[in-house]
């Protein structure tokens, strides 16, 4: 994967759940972040309004 261009890889392969890369995050926003990461086969939240209750909700 060295020889990968890192931006392609970016592009093409899913990311690491938040969860997996530190605890120091809570979960419930935790998941709100891996949510807002969604894109593939569409976007979970549509609109920042959206994103921003999501946000909000979790931290309380």
């Amino acid at each position: 994967m060295q020889d990968q261009d890192q931006f392609l890889a970016v592009l093409q392969n899913d990311g690491v759940p938040v969860p997996d890369r530190t605890s120091a995050i809570p979960q419930p926003l935790a998941t709100v972040i891996d949510r807002a990461l969604i894109d593939n086969p569409d976007i979970y939240y549509k609109s920042a309004a959206e994103f921003k209750q999501a946000l909000f909700n979790s931290i309380l």
